[in-house]
C-alpha cells in the first residue's frame, strides 16, 4: 500500500462548475482602498454594479452601486455563484413638482 495522493478535483474545474453563466466572465474581485474585498461586474458603464447581500425580508444577493465586504476569495466565489444576473445601476433621478413648477434632480444618469 502506498501513501500517494492524486488530485480528484481541481480548483479550476470547481470554478467552472460554480461560475457557469456567461456574465460571470466579466466579474472582478477587487480590494478597495479601505481594504474591503468586493465583487464588481465590469459592464463598461460609468457606474458598474457591485454585489451586495440583503438580510431583510427579501434575503439574498443583489447588485448595487456599492459592494459588500466578501471577506475572502472563496466566499466571493460562492456569493457570485448564488447571485442573480447583474443589472445596470446608477444615481437615481427624480422629477417632482414644487409650487406648480417641475424641478428635475441634477444627478441624471
Amino acid at each position: 500500500m502506498t501513501n500517494s495522493t492524486s488530485l480528484i478535483f481541481s480548483a479550476e474545474k470547481m470554478f467552472d462548475l460554480l461560475l457557469d453563466q456567461p456574465w460571470h466572465k466579466h466579474c472582478e474581485l477587487l480590494r478597495e482602498k479601505d481594504g474591503r474585498l468586493v465583487v464588481r461586474y465590469n459592464s463598461g458603464s460609468k457606474y458598474p454594479p457591485h454585489l451586495r447581500y440583503s438580510a431583510g425580508p427579501k434575503q439574498g444577493f443583489f447588485w448595487d452601486i456599492y459592494g459588500d465586504e466578501m471577506q475572502s476569495f472563496e466566499l466571493a466565489v460562492i456569493a457570485l455563484s448564488q447571485a442573480p444576473a447583474p443589472v445596470d445601476v446608477g444615481p437615481i433621478t427624480f422629477t417632482f413638482k414644487l409650487d406648480g413648477q417641475h424641478v428635475v434632480n441634477e444627478g441624471k444618469q
